[in-house]
């Protein structure tokens, strides 16, 4: 048990070249005495991979990611659909002529197509075999046709709903009128997603207040993550002591939520002493509501100190499961990725039987909780 202890102690600092959201420190070297570079490498063998189709895997893809991405707004499944189609232009004109007959989510949801428009708009995807040729180092032979079709099938997606986005119906005046109007109005959600583009921190920390006050989970979410990032600035400690109640409400319906607890408890960021066992109820419970950072924080946290190397290979593969069934949405590539890396970090040295016990506990959290986990992911 020691050792398996020692080897994730390593395998923590490795993780920490892994996360998604790690920290890069900048230092100021000492000049050195100029040496002779050393010989280039060879360039690595190209890798020509057939594309599998995955067309259908890559819709799949970007309805997790819309229904994520408007959750809690009362979007149908036909709307969904539509967008993961690459067709927003009759979704939006459906949508906008709600907005105007007063309906508040209809607007909030307007405003988030219209910024993921721009994001279609100004995405230029690479050639697929160049990708596909920068994970072969990372990815096994046998998952490189699986990306080279979701690149692929990207690539035809996003032209598709780049025209359709051009067609769309945007009256970005009004639009941004009727959504100022309900959060003035006191609508939580409204005034929770106008703040994203207050200027004015003041005012901006008053409409996330209003929203709060009305017990609104994605307002305290905001307004704990805004006052923390004050603290980690040094910018301001008002208000530092609210930063873990807000997360502890906020993560009872927002997997995302109860990771930044986990994370926020384990090293004490909000002014507590850090308590990584008081943590690691939060960061696991995130894990089972399938949310993508608890798998790459239980890898550098403290809050996954008491997990030997069999646990923590069964979240992996728990967690890499989830992504290999489209749980992630668009952030496939980048969590296939981040998962292989992991795996084979934890795998490394490991005994067949002590993998055949990952194996199993990660069947047994795939029965237990996957069906929780795809219901709050957005794939179930």
């Amino acid at each position: 048990m020691n050792a398996g202890r020692i080897s994730i102690r390593a395998a923590r600092i490795s993780g920490v070249l892994l996360a998604l959201n790690a920290l890069v420190v900048y230092g100021i070297d000492i000049p050195k005495p100029a040496e002779a570079a050393p010989p280039a490498a060879p360039p690595p063998a190209s890798v020509d991979v057939a594309p599998s189709d995955e067309t259908a895997f890559y819709e799949r893809l970007q309805y997790v990611t819309h229904k994520r991405n408007l959750v809690g707004l009362g979007m149908d499944d036909a709307t969904l659909k539509s967008l993961a189609l690459g067709s927003p232009d009759t979704t939006i004109a459906s949508l906008s002529s709600r907005s105007t007959g007063g309906d508040v989510n209809a607007t909030i949801a307007l405003v988030r197509i219209q910024h993921w428009c721009n994001r279609v708009s100004s995405a230029r995807p690479g050639n697929a075999q160049a990708q596909v040729q920068r994970l072969a180092s990372v990815l096994p032979a046998e998952r490189l046709p699986k990306m080279a079709g979701v690149f692929a099938a990207e690539r035809a997606y996003q032209e598709k709903a780049r025209a359709g986005c051009s067609k769309a119906p945007f009256d970005y005046q009004g639009i941004e009128s009727r959504l100022r109007g309900a959060a003035e109005a006191g609508d939580p959600a409204s005034a929770t997603e106008l703040a994203q583009f207050v200027r004015d921190p003041a005012k901006r920390e008053a409409f996330l207040e209003q929203a709060a006050e009305k017990n609104y989970p994605p307002a305290m979410y905001a307004l704990a993550t805004n006052r923390l990032a004050a603290v980690q600035r040094n910018r301001s400690t008002e208000n530092v002591s609210s930063i873990r109640l807000l997360l502890k409400q906020a993560g009872r319906t927002l997997p995302r939520a109860k990771v930044d607890l986990a994370n926020c408890m384990a090293t004490g960021c909000d002014g507590h002493p850090a308590d990584g066992p008081g943590a690691a109820p939060f960061g696991l419970d995130a894990a089972r509501d399938g949310e993508p950072l608890a798998f790459t924080s239980m890898l550098r946290m403290p809050w996954s100190g008491r997990l030997n190397r069999v646990q923590m290979l069964g979240w992996q593969y728990f967690g890499n499961r989830l992504n290999e069934e489209g749980c992630t949405g668009d952030g496939y590539v980048q969590n296939a990725v981040v998962f292989a890396q992991s795996i084979s970090m934890l795998e490394k040295g490991v005994p067949p039987s002590m993998l055949q016990e990952a194996a199993a506990q990660a069947e047994t959290l795939w029965q237990q909780s996957s069906e929780r986990a795809k219901r709050e992911q957005g794939c179930g």
